[in-house]
């Protein structure tokens, strides 16, 4: 019984001493999400700008909704591309070139700049002249 008791005040003792105090507040405040400078319009109108329309466009428009997803760093570049939706053409690889090419102003969470994943959907929309 001796030998019982002792295990258990020893055992108490031991889970005591390793439990895990925090006083600290770990309230996590996300102060600003990740964004291109100026916003998604200036984003998409960057694109625009920058974009080589190829010349084999079948039907001779496009009207659909590239949707890319991406991680940007603490260091404002970009990574993990994926492609959520495609619209063909390499119209997607070169907005994620473009995407490259830029800055982004980073997530800032605690008053630390933070990685974050970000969607973008933007519209494509061409009438071959």
């Amino acid at each position: 019984m001796k030998k019982i008791a002792l295990f258990c005040v020893f055992t108490l003792a031991s889970l005591i001493s390793f439990s895990q105090k925090t006083s600290e507040n770990s309230e996590v405040k996300l102060q600003r999400e990740a964004q291109f400078p100026g916003g998604e319009e200036a984003l998409i109108k960057y694109i625009y700008e920058n974009i080589k329309w190829p010349d084999d466009i079948k039907g001779n428009i496009i009207d659909d909704v590239s949707v890319i997803s991406f991680d940007v760093r603490p260091d404002s570049l970009i990574e993990n591309i994926v492609y959520l939706k495609k619209v063909g053409y390499f119209i997607d690889e070169q907005i994620a070139e473009l995407l490259k090419r830029k800055k982004f102003i980073p997530s800032i969470q605690n008053n630390i700049p933070v990685k974050m994943n970000i969607i973008v959907n933007i519209p494509i929309q061409y009438r071959k002249k």
